[in-house]
């Protein structure tokens, strides 16, 4: 009996540990990377306001692990820049100053190209809207 349950916790381990995200999430950096520029104190308020903070880039209720990870607008822009690898191993190696700067990186390059609509991304942080769409 006791291996039954033995063999079940490690089961139900293996499961959650397969289920966890591919890096650590971005999204813990954003306040920490821009709470000092006032071009994003507004967006910093809606951001810390929001249930998820991965729906700046994600679609809220997206499968994050489907084909194109469930990524808006913002997101796709983002992931195209942004060197997953690299930001992994930084936080492996817990070297927060290079996975600040990768993200930033990639952050800063995206936020200054424009949307569908002809918006640039980093004008909506400036409102205090979140860059993406999620409709």
């Amino acid at each position: 009996m006791l291996q039954r349950v033995l063999m079940v916790a490690a089961v139900l381990a293996l499961v959650g540990t397969r289920s966890a995200s591919a890096f650590p999430p971005i999204a813990p950096q954003i306040p920490e990377a821009y709470k000092d520029n006032a071009d994003y104190k507004a967006f910093l308020t809606t951001f810390e306001g929001l249930k998820t903070k991965c729906d700046v880039c994600h679609k809220p209720g997206a499968e994050k692990k489907a084909k194109g990870h469930g990524l808006n607008d913002f997101g796709k822009v983002y992931h195209d820049r942004f060197k997953p690898k690299d930001y992994k191993a930084a936080n492996e190696a817990k070297d927060t100053a290079l996975s600040m700067k990768i993200f930033k990186e990639a952050w800063e390059k995206s936020v200054t190209e424009k949307n569908a609509d002809g918006k640039v991304y980093l004008d909506l942080i400036k409102e205090g809207k979140l860059p993406g769409k999620n409709d």
